[in-house]
Parts: structure tokens; C-alpha cells; sequence
């Protein structure tokens, strides 16, 4: 399978991953054995998000045990100092870690930057090594292009629509 680099972070996996939003819909047992399975078939890359109901516990009880083998992201839609730090801690327990390997900003309505509160609890966060790396979302394409233009993330998710024929 070929392999990405997951932006500016070092991380090299496959390129399939798992994006967690849909397990919120299947019971606890049914969503583990579908993260096991997608493990078993190579997959090493885990998206997930505070606002995905209970993405979180399905994805750390899936890996318990196993943290050390797959890259977790996680998203928090926080706009303050105290809803940030309650979302990362809520995260980090759901997930079973001590660490996520990238956590964004989720859904960004523009690019925060330095004079922001927000991204700098982003940046303590890693220092305090309760994340490895920064990232953020965005849904429009002009906040995107400024995110990459501000070169202070280390990842950037964007949506896209891929129609076949």
C-alpha cells in the first residue's frame, strides 16, 4: 500500500485511513471490530472528533492496550481556554492515552494565529507532550489557503467530494 507523510509531521502512513464520524452510529462492539478490522487490513491512521457523540471511547477501547501501533487524531471545536482543556482532557480519557499524535482545531471559521488564545492552547498542549503535533480543519477554501499560507500548523484537513463514474 503506498504511504503519505501526514503534513509537516513526520508521520508516514498508509494512505487509507479511518475517519470515525460514521461508528457513531453502530453499537460499541460492531465499531471495534470495524477499527480491529481496518487495523488487520493495514490501516495505522484513526480520525475522530469530541463533536462524532462517542467516536473517542470506541476508538480507545479499540485500541487499549495497543497505543503504541496507530496514529490517533482527535478535534476539538473549543473557542476558549477552559472549554479546550476540558475537551483535550474528556479526549485523552476517551482515547485511553496520555498523548494524541495530532489535534486540531475542528471546523475553523479562519486561521488562528499567535494573538489568539486558542491556538496558543494548541501549542502548550505540545509542549506539555499531551500532543504531538498541531493541526486544524477548515471547510472553505480561502480559510484554508490562509491556514497553509500562516505555515503555523502542521497538518491542514480539508473535505473533499470525489464523484466516480
Amino acid at each position: 500500500m503506498k504511504t503519505v507523510t501526514l503534513g509537516k509531521t513526520g508521520i508516514t502512513v498508509p494512505q487509507n485511513a479511518f475517519g470515525a464520524l460514521p461508528i457513531q452510529r453502530v453499537s460499541t462492539d460492531e465499531a471495534v471490530s470495524l477499527l480491529r478490522n481496518a487495523y488487520d487490513g493495514g490501516m495505522r491512521f484513526f480520525d475522530t472528533a469530541r463533536a462524532y457523540s462517542d467516536s473517542e471511547e470506541k476508538v480507545g477501547k479499540a485500541f487499549e492496550g495497543m497505543r503504541d501501533k496507530v496514529f490517533i487524531a482527535s478535534k476539538t471545536q473549543a473557542a476558549t481556554r477552559e472549554k479546550f482543556e476540558q475537551d483535550l482532557n474528556t479526549t485523552l480519557t476517551n482515547l485511553k492515552t496520555d498523548y494524541i499524535d495530532i489535534y486540531q482545531l475542528h471546523c475553523a471559521a479562519r486561521c488562528y494565529n499567535e494573538e489568539d488564545d486558542i491556538y496558543n492552547c494548541l501549542v502548550e498542549a505540545k509542549k506539555q507532550g499531551k500532543v504531538r503535533h498541531i493541526g486544524i480543519t477548515a471547510h472553505k477554501i480561502g480559510v484554508a489557503e490562509d491556514i497553509v499560507k500562516s505555515g503555523l500548523y502542521e497538518t491542514l484537513q480539508f473535505p473533499f467530494l470525489h464523484i466516480m463514474n
